[in-house]
């Protein structure tokens, strides 16, 4: 799958836009699909997160996120993959953050309905899941976040119709 958005980090004002719509729990194992330096998957680990996965492209950046959880001492709960979120087995998530743009969701959107078990949670960052119906939603400056919960109740809207302007 080609890159569907540049590192474009979470301003950390933000970061919680993300876990206000769903707690974080002691046995959950949280998927950032495009982590970047890790900056969300942390976050969830101080929230309590068991495990965290972070799924990036850039060799760079999840070199710096390897060593920031090496640093902070959670290197045997955070992995940290230099990989194309389509080659990433998703199936043992129980949370999956992203923030990439809308072609990139509805890309996945069939990966996920394959792979996440019944209430897997997804939330995503200012783009929703086309034809998915979020079952909540929030603002965090200008940011906004959607949340589904597996399986996803549909919205019957196709989503190779929407067209975005970015």
């Amino acid at each position: 799958m080609p890159s569907f958005i540049g590192f474009v980090p979470t301003p950390t004002e933000c970061i919680d836009g993300f876990f206000e719509l769903t707690p974080i729990s002691s046995s959950d194992i949280v998927y950032d699909l495009g982590s970047g330096d890790g900056r969300l998957l942390f976050a969830a680990l101080e929230k309590g997160a068991k495990r965290v996965v972070g799924v990036e492209l850039n060799p760079e950046l999840v070199r710096e996120a390897r060593e920031t959880a090496k640093g902070k001492g959670v290197e045997g709960r955070a992995t940290f993959l230099e990989a194309d979120v389509m080659d990433v087995n998703l199936a043992k998530a129980t949370l999956i953050l992203c923030y990439l743009f809308p072609t990139a969701s509805e890309a996945l959107r069939p990966k996920f309905e394959s792979e996440l078990k019944p209430g897997t949670r997804v939330v995503m960052e200012t783009f929703d899941i086309p034809g998915w119906k979020p079952v909540r939603t929030t603002d965090r400056g200008s940011k906004s976040f959607y949340l589904y919960v597996l399986p996803a109740e549909t919205t019957g809207d196709v989503g190779s119709q929407r067209h975005w302007d970015i």
